[in-house]
């Protein structure tokens, strides 16, 4: 039987290194401030020191790490400001993305929106981030992609990721997963009623909004050693 090649996808070990070296930093397994060993850590993965480090260059771009001539790799250590930036340009990017897309969505993308959200609250109650968190992205990259603009989706998907594996204190937080599902129902029903000020207000004033999720990403985020009070807004 003759198969497409284009039916199957495997992974460049590139990417999954860099899928294994977020898990280690979102599992706190390396901290910010902690120097990564090369070496050591081909040993741990069986692998070459190619695949790793260009794992780490690409880790690099995304504002991760630091690669420290004759040093080392450091995990760097994520402040306020680059959090408060990070949801800054999530909210300007889904913003602008929502001008194009709201003219494609249609209440079957709201349905499916509907049930990853409850999906996403699921998780919420069983303590299962990491399926909450890859069922938030598909919430989010849904209405995205229907903006059918490749450097938006780019530049969306490289701050996500940069935020969501900032090294963390708390492995999970029930109470801030109900309040962006709650959030996210809101966005929904102002997307049905195709409401382009409610849902700029969904995304800008609410969802994105440092100031309203403050509280939480206090709590939540490891900035190891940097002064939280860095953020004045």
């Amino acid at each position: 039987m003759n198969v497409p090649a284009t039916k199957f996808y495997i992974k460049p070990l590139r990417e999954q290194v860099c899928e294994y070296l977020k898990k280690e930093i979102g599992s706190h397994n390396i901290r910010p401030g902690d120097m990564i060993n090369l070496r050591q850590l081909s040993t741990e993965l069986g692998i070459s020191i190619t695949p790793l480090r260009d794992a780490l260059l690409q880790l690099e771009g995304e504002g991760m790490v630091h690669i420290l001539p004759r040093r080392g790799i450091i995990l760097r250590e994520f402040t306020l400001k680059d959090i408060e930036n990070y949801y800054d340009m999530l909210a300007t990017l889904e913003c602008h993305a929502m001008g194009s897309a709201i003219f494609n969505i249609n209440k079957e993308h709201c349905k499916v929106m509907r049930e990853i959200n409850a999906q996403i609250l699921s998780c919420a109650y069983t303590n299962d981030f990491d399926t909450s968190r890859t069922l938030n992205k598909t919430f989010h990259t849904i209405y995205l992609n229907l903006a059918d603009n490749s450097y938006i989706q780019t530049l969306w998907s490289n701050t996500w990721s940069r935020l969501y594996y900032c090294p963390t204190n708390i492995v999970h937080s029930i109470d801030w997963e109900i309040v962006c599902c709650d959030q996210h129902e809101r966005l929904i029903e102002a997307i049905e009623k195709k409401d382009m000020h409610k849902i700029t207000s969904c995304i800008k004033d609410e969802h994105w909004s440092f100031k309203k999720q403050k509280e939480y990403i206090l709590r939540y985020y490891d900035f190891g050693s940097v002064d939280k009070t860095e953020s004045k807004k």
